[in-house]
């Protein structure tokens, strides 16, 4: 039998400017325009920066693919099809998912500016990487956050084996003194991107993230992920898995949570719903809440600031582990990467490689092989 060590694979180290020159040109020559290329690059490269590889730039192809083919839409500018004022609604016209949530991102904060709060929903959309780029963005311009997005179904609620629900993550952000205090994370155990990251990584699956046709658990990961794509029986589990005494039905109610602020309120399609007649359905939603609405900036930054301190400062259970508040793994991270180079695993430089070819723009350029 094959070991996990015999699968594991290399990388190689990219400039992240590297990464992103090259996705703004593959997506310039699958036919988005330059500034919805550039927004949808910095999403995927911030991805890989923060150690999320499974929404970096492994996502590309779908976006490139989806360009040539017509199944997201070249002129798919987004437009405000409602406006009451400190709420929105925004057609994407099944363009590309991270310029159009950009957009509803900059109106929400320009609306809580003027009102104070502001909700914008996004419908008619694709696939939108990861939420805490938006949320960020959102809170450096002065507000606290939230950003929530559907997806494909791929989660069973409590009590079925029947994917009913996207991974449908919630993020949130608040500025602090020196930075953002950022949470983000799918209302799934586990999202089918990482199973895709754990597999190229030759990592196992662990019990409890997903049931097979027949309703029991399984770990692997090849057959789940294949079975989720093409819809062949398998599920991910909520977060708490399946049965309530560990919270699985918290996870359902937090996932259908989503589901409603990003398929009905939105106008949108829910899970079960999205990608009918060959056009994205996923539907978005942002919540602002200006900081100078609340009484001032500064002091509630501070106050974020002061309570982040008191939480890593708290007693770790074990003294080689600190404690952390959401977002400083990712800073870390980032902050060595862009020094350093962003690991890129072979299986995923080749298909960069291949992207490269198809749509005749110069490859990526590596620095050097790492371990």
């Amino acid at each position: 039998m094959e070991s996990v060590e015999s699968r594991q694979e290399r990388h190689r180290l990219v400039d992240a400017d590297e990464l992103t020159r090259f996705a703004v040109d593959a997506l310039c020559a699958a036919g988005a325009s330059h500034g919805e290329a550039a927004v949808t690059a910095e999403v995927l490269v911030a991805a890989d920066l923060g150690g999320v590889e499974s929404h970096g730039v492994a996502r590309l192809r779908r976006y490139v693919e989806g360009l040539r083919s017509g199944a997201i839409n070249r002129h798919g500018e987004a437009e405000i099809v409602s406006d009451r004022g400190s709420v929105c609604v925004l057609d994407a016209r099944n363009g590309l998912g991270q310029p159009a949530l950009c957009t509803a991102v900059d109106l929400a904060v320009d609306r809580a500016r003027r009102f104070g709060t502001s909700a914008v929903m996004v419908r008619r959309s694709n696939h939108m990487g990861i939420a805490g780029w938006f949320a960020e963005r959102a809170a450096r311009a002065g507000t606290f956050a939230m950003v929530s997005t559907n997806a494909v179904p791929q989660v069973a609620p409590m009590g079925t084996n029947e994917p009913m629900f996207g991974t449908n993550p919630f993020c949130y952000a608040v500025p602090a003194e020196d930075d953002v205090l950022c949470f983000d994370g799918a209302t799934s155990t586990v999202s089918r991107g990482k199973l895709e990251q754990l597999d190229r990584l030759g990592e196992p699956m662990r019990p409890g993230w997903a049931l097979g046709p027949d309703g029991s658990a399984t770990t692997d990961i090849p057959a789940t992920v294949e079975g989720l794509i093409h819809r062949k029986g398998y599920a991910l589990l909520p977060l708490g898995g399946g049965d309530q005494g560990h919270g699985g039905h918290k996870g359902s109610a937090l996932s259908l949570f989503v589901e409603l602020l990003c398929g009905p309120l939105a106008g949108a399609r829910w899970s079960r719903h999205t990608y009918q007649d060959g056009e994205g359905g996923l539907g978005h939603f942002v919540f602002c809440l200006s900081l100078e609405a609340l009484g001032g900036s500064d002091t509630i930054r501070a106050d974020v600031d002061r309570l982040a301190r008191e939480v890593r400062g708290a007693a770790p259970v074990d003294r080689d582990t600190p404690v952390r508040v959401p977002g400083d793994r990712r800073r870390r991270l980032s902050g060595a990467r862009r020094t350093h180079g962003v690991p890129v695993l072979d299986s995923v430089l080749a298909d960069l490689h291949d992207i490269a070819r198809f749509v005749g723009v110069t490859p990526v350029r590596a620095r050097h092989a790492g371990g």
